[in-house]
């Protein structure tokens, strides 16, 4: 286990911060639970226990935000609502008609094979690299640009810079549409539970579930990033929790965010 370290803190501070750490790392490892904290705007390391954080793994439904965006590129930015029945989702029952926010929020599947429908690998590509993501391969098939399968791997670390820049772009159009989506995924959607924990203060997230990659496999991983504050990010949180939905990973990350940000 890799326990986090602090990285200029003061020194009468530094007691503090590695008995709070070493009592989330406790933690973590009962719950098989992998995180890393970012500083938001510096993009550095504050806090990290993550096995192999530079090790492409499938994340499932983070990447849906960076398609959003390469779709937007592609049509003025101009973002479709789609009707939701339950087929290929993973809400049986169906989202409904639904836009773009409402489905970041609430990890909308229909919506996005829809979405995906309209842009290729090569598009991806050209977006990702800006967000210092590598892009899918040039073969994969649709559903792999919105996060399902194992195809389109992303180390951890990756990931949660990906976010940070992503962030530091809200205001810029299509980014700001998904950045919204965010905001609502982390008080009404998929995230609902860091909202529910931050009470009142705001967070941007987004939630993913992908295939397991430890030894023994579960049925998948489950995966959230947290933006904090909202309106003006300091803190990028990526966690993984073994054998859940992202749903219940964002539970694990309300609870690790105000320990770790507390500690800061």
């Amino acid at each position: 286990m890799t326990v986090g370290h602090a990285l200029a803190c003061p020194h009468n501070q530094v007691a503090q911060r590695l008995a709070v750490l070493c009592t989330v790392a406790v933690f973590a490892a009962n719950a098989q639970t992998s995180y890393i904290l970012l500083d938001a705007t510096r993009k550095t390391v504050i806090a990290i226990d993550w096995r192999a954080p530079d090790v492409p793994v499938p994340v499932g439904s983070l990447v849906k935000p960076f398609t959003a965006i390469t779709y937007g590129q592609r049509h003025r930015m101009r973002f479709p609502v789609y009707e939701c029945t339950g087929e290929n989702c993973w809400l049986k029952t169906g989202h409904g008609r639904i836009g773009l926010a409402a489905a970041i929020a609430h990890s909308c599947n229909s919506y996005f094979r829809q979405l995906a429908a309209d842009v290729s690998p090569a598009d991806v590509w050209e977006v990702v690299d800006r967000f210092g993501l590598r892009g899918p391969s040039a073969d994969c098939d649709r559903d792999t640009l919105f996060g399902m399968g194992s195809a389109w791997r992303l180390s951890p670390l990756e990931v949660a810079r990906a976010y940070a820049e992503l962030a530091s772009r809200r205001a810029e159009p299509g980014v700001a549409e998904v950045i919204e989506g965010m905001r609502l995924s982390a008080s009404v959607g998929t995230a609902a539970a860091v909202g529910s924990a931050l009470r009142g203060s705001t967070a941007l997230a987004k939630t993913g579930t992908a295939p397991c990659s430890h030894s023994p496999r579960a049925a998948g991983d489950g995966y959230a990033v947290v933006v904090y504050p909202g309106d003006s990010p300091r803190y990028v949180l990526l966690v993984q929790v073994h054998g859940v939905v992202g749903r219940q990973a964002a539970e694990t990350a309300a609870r690790l965010l105000p320990v770790l940000v507390g500690a800061r």
